[in-house]
């Protein structure tokens, strides 16, 4: 019976301190770093984490915790708000570049990411039968609009925005901000070590820039789209999201 109390009284401890913590949502859409960032939260603030969930479901589909960290929240605003989250919380929105955005879905699409289902396979047999400029155009009529939306409902909100390319160009002080504005108690020497142990370099055994299609950790840096979008591609893009890289600030108008 002793025992059964100090059991209860350890967890009731630990479910206090969490409830005084404010909830973490690391808002993001795919390829901008995801994996890298839950990989750093993992090690920062383990016992806090909610393993992410296809489609968000652990936001969305059950009552969400104080003081936890929700990693990996693939929603668009609208969608978020309607899940519910606790008042007191923390959002950082990691963003992206979205032409890179495309560049780095189609590497993923057609040749690291695990095939879940037949679609999936589908599209990946797709991918590999056309050229790539054709590929990148197909991807950008039935992928690209889900993360375009995910960025546009985000970007005028009252929360930390992350760039991609910030978090790649100086990955220690970006880090160091997201950490600092969610509250996350840990010294500046562990989380230096932290980053440091997940940084491209120490994960892939490769210097970004140095390539490698097949990885799903392909190249690690920012502004790649320009090696992949001929005059057909840039014209499309601009079409269909030239709006959407002015209204994220990655461009001033059509003019690139």
């Amino acid at each position: 019976m002793k025992y059964i109390n100090k059991v209860k009284e350890k967890f009731n401890l630990k479910k206090s301190f969490t409830e005084s913590l404010p909830s973490v949502f690391h808002i993001t859409h795919y390829k901008s770093g995801s994996q890298w960032v839950l990989a750093v939260l993992n090690e920062v603030a383990k016992n806090r984490i909610v393993a992410p969930q296809v489609g968000a479901a652990h936001v969305t589909d059950k009552p969400m915790m104080p003081g936890m960290i929700y990693p990996c929240v693939y929603l668009p605003r609208p969608a978020f708000i309607a899940s519910n989250p606790p008042e007191n919380k923390r959002i950082f929105i990691v963003m992206r570049d979205l032409r890179d955005t495309l560049v780095s879905l189609y590497f993923s699409v057609r040749n690291s990411h695990q095939i879940v289902n037949s679609a999936q396979q589908e599209l990946r047999d797709a991918l590999r039968a056309k050229k790539t400029s054709e590929g990148l155009l197909l991807l950008m009529d039935k992928r690209l609009h889900v993360s375009a939306r995910i960025q546009t409902t985000w970007i005028d909100s009252e929360n930390l925005m992350v760039r991609y390319e910030d978090l790649i160009r100086d990955e220690q002080a970006e880090f160091q901000k997201i950490i600092s504005y969610c509250n996350i108690d840990i010294t500046d020497d562990a989380l230096f070590a932290a980053v440091n142990r997940h940084s491209f370099e120490n994960r892939v055994g490769r210097k970004r820039g140095e390539e490698d299609v097949n990885s799903h950790h392909r190249k690690g840096v920012s502004g790649d789209w320009q090696n992949y979008f001929d005059e057909k591609l840039i014209r499309e893009f601009k079409k269909r999201y030239g709006d959407v890289l002015i209204q994220t600030g990655y461009e001033k108008d059509t003019a690139w």
